[in-house]
């Protein structure tokens, strides 16, 4: 039998296959985030199954993003998303989001200087 090794010591192949299975996501969804039985499909269904964020399909079950301050569910999102976007760089603000989307619609370096070029070869 081929062993894993894991946060949680070593695990076998068989027991590392059930604990990503369909029922054992179901459950930690229910008990972490409180979504009942078919409301992540729900959700993942009225999504389009994409991410709710960059709308990108991925290999990976989404993560189900949720507001760290008031504990609110907000939708689900690709793991790129709600870890670096969402999570670290927006930080739940959406001031910070609206600020960020105007200043990537209209860079002031553009604006100050006019377009200037990355050389990578510098």
């Amino acid at each position: 039998m081929r062993f894993f090794t894991g946060p949680r010591g070593r695990i076998c192949l068989p027991c590392q296959k059930k604990a990503r299975s369909q029922s054992a996501h179901a459950a930690r969804v229910q008990s972490t985030y409180g979504l009942g039985p078919g409301e992540y499909e729900r959700l993942l269904s009225a999504q389009g199954g994409v991410c709710a964020v960059c709308r990108q399909s991925r290999a990976r079950r989404l993560d189900v993003d949720h507001c760290h301050r008031t504990g609110i569910v907000r939708g689900l999102c690709c793991a790129r998303c709600n870890r670096q976007l969402l999570a670290r760089g927006l930080r739940d603000d959406p001031v910070i989001a609206r600020a960020a989307a105007a200043y990537l619609e209209n860079p002031p370096a553009v604006q100050i200087l006019g377009k200037r070029f990355y050389n990578k070869s510098t």
